[in-house]
């Protein structure tokens, strides 16, 4: 097994977690937040995409974000520019309101592209840092964080679903 196989596994297991805990959640429980200062479900979803799409696209490939390449900005009603890092309480809380499907559609293309990129690398690439303004910051590492912040995401989604329904429910 290579290094390119554990990356696409890592992917590929948080993703199905996703999957799972959103199963089934009302557009209510999606925009559940325990707190004021807490984020919901919809906004991690949203946020969670929108990373691997800017890690990946914009920062490993060099090209443009699948959000804005195909229009996803017109469809959700969520500027390019946007992509949920630094948001305060209230951008979260005001996130506007969008059907899932439409995310995970967006997420499942981003997915496609991530795949297909990996698939291109070989190790060696893994050691190239591709941009200035991080030096040292290499694909390999970026992969890494990937997987490590969606998973925390994934958590996140799967602890305000059971808040709200319990358990394996």
């Amino acid at each position: 097994m290579d290094s390119m196989q554990i990356v696409r596994m890592g992917l590929e297991e948080y993703y199905e977690d996703l999957t799972r805990a959103l199963d089934g959640l009302t557009r209510e429980e999606r925009r559940f937040q325990p707190g004021p200062e807490a984020h919901h479900i919809d906004f991690a979803v949203w946020h969670m995409a929108r990373v691997e799409d800017t890690w990946v696209q914009r920062f490993a490939r060099g090209v443009e974000p699948v959000w804005a390449r195909d229009g996803w900005e017109g469809r959700v009603g969520i500027l390019a520019t946007e992509g949920g890092y630094g948001y305060s309480a209230e951008q979260v809380r005001d996130l506007p309101r969008f059907d899932l499907s439409d995310i995970i559609e967006y997420y499942e293309s981003v997915r496609t592209e991530t795949f297909a990129y990996l698939e291109s690398l070989t190790e060696s690439d893994l050691d190239h840092a591709p941009s200035r303004d991080r030096p040292g910051y290499t694909i390999g590492r970026m992969f890494s964080h990937l997987i490590v912040e969606q998973a925390q995401h994934t958590g996140q989604v799967a602890y305000l679903r059971g808040l709200q329904r319990g358990l394996d429910r």
